[in-house]
């Protein structure tokens, strides 16, 4: 994952929050490079595109909550795909035969979506009917 494929937007889901929002354009990453041939590791095909697929959902739902901040519909889905790509990265963590500081940045990563899925249900829970 290079460093362009995410952007900190401050304050645009709601005054004070923040929110990680997919940035647009082609993928950063070349499948095709590795570690070197004898350290030649990559996350198993199924976890790349389950974790791409849940990355779609999450930038859809990240759209959304742009677009309707004070909408409990949408907060609920920001908050349903940021626990599911967590679950991706965690998945990517564990299937894997990782360096240890790979392992721990993709631990960081999930449990920021994690701690995201979080706000965005306490949002949910706090809006009124």
């Amino acid at each position: 994952m290079g460093a362009d494929e995410f952007a900190r937007v401050h304050g645009a889901v709601g005054k004070g929050s923040r929110a990680t929002r997919p940035v647009t354009g082609p993928a950063a990453h070349d499948t095709r490079q590795g570690l070197g041939a004898e350290d030649d590791l990559r996350a198993p095909k199924t976890s790349v595109c389950a974790w791409e697929g849940a990355y779609r959902r999450y930038g859809r739902a990240w759209e959304w909550t742009a677009r309707s901040q004070s909408d409990p519909a949408a907060a609920r889905e920001m908050a349903s795909a940021s626990w599911m790509v967590a679950a991706e990265w965690r998945q990517i963590a564990t299937a894997t035969a990782l360096p240890w500081w790979t392992v721990a940045a993709l631990e960081s990563a999930a449990a920021a979506f994690e701690a995201q899925a979080r706000d965005y249900e306490a949002r949910t829970k706090s809006e009124k009917p």
